[in-house]
């Protein structure tokens, strides 16, 4: 099963993806402006956290692939609480792929909104991103997600601390939304 959009494909992650995925792990280009750790990762610890994906019910990562360019990044869904009905969303696209601003991670995006509200019936995305992440920003603000709020200076990055903006998407509001870029 795989989940699309237009000319982008969301599929189960593979033992095949390893090495793309350790290579974005280890951008210093794509840490320089995503949240999380930017720890160094061997192959053995990227192994292991395949591994543990197998168990993991509340988390859905999903490779982005498309015909032209084949396997160009990650999208995910994690902290997913059904009762809440509320998840947190991310995303990479590699760098030596060479294909950022080609509309890709947009549509990546729609994707996993629609299986998120549609499939798996949430009410709630929301993300976080640096401040001074203005291409993650357009396509949030693009798509729906409201700003709520900023949490001051959360992330180390060049030597200083930075603010990260927290985005969230109701389901309501993406319907709206929808009908202005379907």
């Amino acid at each position: 099963m795989s989940i699309e959009y237009k000319d982008v494909k969301l599929r189960a992650i593979e033992e095949s993806d390893l090495e793309l995925l350790l290579e974005m792990m280890n951008d210093s280009e794509i840490q320089k402006m995503v949240v999380g750790s930017g720890a160094p990762v061997s192959m053995y610890q990227q192994k292991k956290w395949f591994e543990s994906l197998q168990t993991n019910k509340n988390e859905l990562r999903l490779m982005i692939e498309t015909k032209e360019h084949g396997t160009i990044g990650l999208i995910t869904l994690t902290s997913i609480d059904y009762i809440n009905r509320k998840a947190e969303f991310s995303y990479k696209i590699a760098s030596s792929k060479n294909i950022r601003g080609s509309g890709y991670g947009t549509k990546a995006y729609i994707a996993i909104i629609n299986y998120a509200f549609y499939q798996l019936n949430l009410n709630c995305i929301n993300s976080e991103n640096l401040e001074y992440n203005t291409v993650t920003e357009h396509i949030k603000k693009k798509l729906g997600f409201i700003k709520e709020g900023i949490l001051r200076e959360r992330v180390f990055r060049n030597g200083k601390y930075h603010n990260t903006h927290i985005w969230s998407l109701l389901k309501k509001d993406w319907e709206e939304v929808q009908k202005s870029i379907q």
